[in-house]
């Protein structure tokens, strides 16, 4: 999990996945091919998941998990970060990896709720951490810090007002919850249905979730 920066328009200092928005190479049919899957519209979901989250934390999810070499993914790392997306791709085709769209699984599908300053329409996947890779910050800017977190331990920090954890967040932690190992885990989201959930901004209360900074999820102007 990463916090927000503090200055951050939405939601500053609260504790998230590795994530981000979509960018427009994520709908190259190149992804498909080089994955060996057949096209379908929401892939690109899976794109900008595997892309954002090589981008924010270095682990970049590859077909058999490897092999890779450490210095070639720093290097194509830095090069997608300095605003070049469309890198990623070509950068896996140099480098002979096919990206591991498949093991992606899909788990929540959560949007902001309406009367909110700004709309997210967001997707989450699990996913195992690739072999012989390490997770890292991406240095200032888009994150403050980054720690593996016991699904349970955050949802009590996130109680108490440790942490800042929006509602997705602890939904997708409660799903976490519990699961002996992560075969268990995405062995449970393989089975689930995921519906899209939006709830009512008046639903966002301290008693649904306990340690909730309201003030910095509603902007001044936001309806109560």
């Amino acid at each position: 999990m990463m916090a927000r920066p503090a200055n951050a328009s939405f939601a500053p200092r609260a504790w998230v996945f590795p994530g981000g928005a979509l960018d427009a190479c994520d709908a190259d049919p190149g992804w498909a091919r080089l994955a060996g899957l057949r096209p379908w519209p929401q892939l690109r979901f899976r794109v900008g998941a595997l892309r954002e989250t090589f981008e924010e934390c270095g682990l970049l999810v590859l077909e058999g998990g490897g092999p890779a070499a450490p210095a070639e993914l720093r290097s194509l790392r830095r090069l997608v970060h300095s605003q070049h997306p469309e890198a990623l791709l070509a950068g896996l085709r140099r480098l002979g990896l096919r990206p591991g769209l498949s093991a992606l699984v899909p788990c929540a599908h959560w949007v902001t709720p309406e009367g909110l300053p700004r709309v997210f329409d967001t997707h989450f996947f699990l996913a195992p951490t690739p072999p012989g890779q390490e997770a890292g910050a991406d240095g200032p800017g888009e994150i403050e810090s980054l720690e593996w977190l016991e699904p349970e331990s955050a949802l009590r920090q996130g109680e108490r007002g440790e942490r800042l954890l929006l509602p997705p967040t602890r939904a997708v932690l409660q799903l976490l919850s519990g699961q002996a190992s992560v075969a268990a885990a995405l062995e449970r989201a393989r089975r689930l249905r995921v519906r899209r959930v939006r709830p009512l901004l008046s639903e966002l209360t301290e008693e649904r979730y306990p340690g909730l900074d309201l003030g910095a999820v509603r902007s001044p102007g936001a309806r109560p």
